[in-house]
């Protein structure tokens, strides 16, 4: 009898202590705070952006003055930025056109931001051209001390069925970022569509675009993450930011997240919600 009794206590025992490991596991997860894969999936966005917005400005205009913070077009990003053109006649994939940026040993520009090295455009046709591959490589290219590697592919595929124009984009990339910090790597696959601004080509201020897609990348410490757009990033070239839209972060052995990046203010900010609380991250 008291071997009976015992073992219905130990087995009691071990329920309560299963039980509580459970609940304690299930609490540990609940207080998971860690936005580092929403972080740099959000900085490697940012910084492919930006390369074809140069990229983008630099083709029309032979400079870059309306790469700023500011509607007003005639704001300066940075005047020491030479820009060289290398334009090879009848352009196609055989034959395309090189646009090199070159900022020397550094820039600051009005986005208070410092660039140096270069960005190397190939193009085999004017971004509006429909078919156009429009291939943007940074060379030893840094941005406050940050160096951004590997290419962007830009392939114009013609009006949507709303008449939109629309572009594909694929990113092999990765960041390097400063004092050590480690590197981010980032694929993504993009489709990109022009909803605002396209009937005024000179005017940069007034372009938006919804973009939709996925990607996948590895963080600093060697953990991997995907990610999957489920409302449209809208960016826009007033700030050079996304603006608004969400996606979902599925990190490696973690919960998924929900990035949101706002209702359409120009700011540095999104939030991160992961198992129902919610985070601010800044965006660099």
């Amino acid at each position: 009898m008291k071997a009976i009794q015992s073992t219905i206590r130990f087995s009691a025992l071990m329920a309560a202590t299963v039980l509580f490991s459970f609940s304690s596991c299930k609490k540990d997860s609940d207080k998971d705070s860690d936005t580092n894969a929403s972080k740099n999936e959000s900085i490697a966005e940012r910084n492919f952006n930006e390369l074809n917005d140069i990229a983008d400005q630099a083709a029309k205009t032979g400079d870059l003055s309306s790469f700023k913070l500011s509607s007003d077009e005639a704001i300066l990003l940075s005047n020491c930025a030479v820009i060289t053109f290398d334009t090879a006649g009848t352009v196609s994939a055989v034959n395309p056109d090189t646009i090199i940026i070159d900022f020397g040993t550094g820039c600051i520009g009005n986005d208070l931001k410092n660039r140096s090295g270069q960005i190397i455009i190939s193009s085999t046709g004017r971004y509006r051209d429909v078919g156009a591959v429009i291939t943007i490589t940074p060379t030893n290219y840094f941005v406050n001390s940050n160096q951004v590697l590997g290419s962007r592919v830009v392939t114009n595929s013609g009006n949507n069925s709303q008449g939109q124009p629309s572009f594909t984009v694929q990113v092999n990339g990765s960041i390097l970022l400063a004092n050590n910090g480690g590197t981010i790597t980032w694929t993504a696959s993009r489709v990109r569509t022009w909803t605002e601004g396209y009937n005024t080509p000179l005017l940069f201020s007034d372009d938006v675009y919804s973009v939709s897609g996925s990607s996948n990348g590895t963080k600093v410490n060697g953990d991997t993450w995907t990610s999957q757009i489920t409302s449209p990033l809208v960016h826009k070239r007033l700030c050079h930011q996304i603006v608004s839209g969400t996606c979902i972060i599925s990190p490696s052995n973690r919960p998924t997240r929900t990035i949101d990046f706002g209702s359409g203010e120009c700011d540095s900010t999104a939030t991160v919600t992961i198992n129902g609380n919610t985070y601010t991250i800044v965006i660099q």
